[in-house]
């Protein structure tokens, strides 16, 4: 009996010192226009076309992660960039200011 429980309480330790397995990051190709920029927060609301196999084309607010790219925006650029998607996270990057 006191292997069987000291077995379980070995199994239950290894159960919870297991980290849980991300999940994979998607990448969608999205065209569009910056209509507004939230400095604080890193934000950029793009205009965009529908995103293949992603979403309809509508108006929304993207968190830019890196700060050089944040910084080379500016309201009404036209932009290529990725829309990233992580689980229940998204944000923009590989973004392209098209002339």
């Amino acid at each position: 009996m006191k292997t069987l429980i000291a077995l379980l309480v070995a199994l239950m330790l290894c159960g919870c010192s297991k980290q849980p397995v991300p999940a994979p990051v998607e990448e969608h190709a999205m065209r569009g226009e910056v209509m507004r920029l939230d400095a604080q927060n890193q934000l950029a609301t793009v205009k965009h076309e529908a995103i293949k196999d992603f979403m309809g084309a509508m108006t929304m607010d993207y968190k830019v992660r890196d700060k050089a790219e944040f910084e080379k925006l500016h309201v009404g650029d036209k932009i290529d960039s990725v829309v990233f998607v992580q689980g229940d996270d998204f944000w923009v990057g590989k973004i392209q200011v098209k002339p």
